[in-house]
């Protein structure tokens, strides 16, 4: 284990030892699973910084990057963000102040809010794309591609069981 962790695991043992059914080894992966995406979220935000974005404002720009005609209905760009609708209203906001995504009505449906990547978000979002990924997948560095697919199969099989609880 690595030395930051170290606490953690520390708590966890705690725990074991008072309540003996506590599942210490699951729990010590699901925390490692949250140290982990915490560290990767603390990389993205140190590359963003500079661009006055945060991870949520970026994943946006990403989202809709890679989305059919760069636009999104609201609904699906929060799930795939994985934001809130509240917090989603104002990462937009913030980006359409800064003129990187504009948001319209559907057409024929004006409840249906649309969310579209403007020239300088899309200009914006191929300049940090590669400034973020540099920096977060290097938490796989030393990996081989059979580790990589391994890790992809376990955690594939892991969201498939949280999806099936939902």
């Amino acid at each position: 284990m690595s030395s930051s962790f170290d606490a953690t695991n520390k708590r966890l043992k705690n725990i074991h030892a008072r309540i003996p059914e506590f599942p210490e080894e699951l729990m010590r992966l699901l925390r490692m699973s949250y140290h982990v995406q915490k560290r990767i979220k603390d990389l993205s935000n140190a590359a963003l910084r500079k661009y006055d974005l945060v991870d949520a404002s970026y994943m946006v720009l990403a989202v809709l990057y890679g989305s059919e005609n760069e636009t999104s209905t609201a609904s699906t760009l929060g799930e795939a963000c994985m934001e809130k609708p509240a917090n989603l209203t104002r990462v937009c906001n913030d980006l359409e102040s800064q003129g990187l995504i504009s948001r319209g009505n559907r057409p024929g449906d004006r409840r249906c809010v649309m969310i579209t990547l403007t020239d300088a978000g899309r200009a914006l979002a191929e300049k940090v794309l590669p400034e973020v990924w540099t920096s977060t997948t290097r938490a796989y560095d030393g990996y081989s591609a059979a580790d990589i697919a391994a890790l992809e199969a376990l955690l594939t099989r892991q969201l498939d069981n949280l999806e099936a609880l939902t």
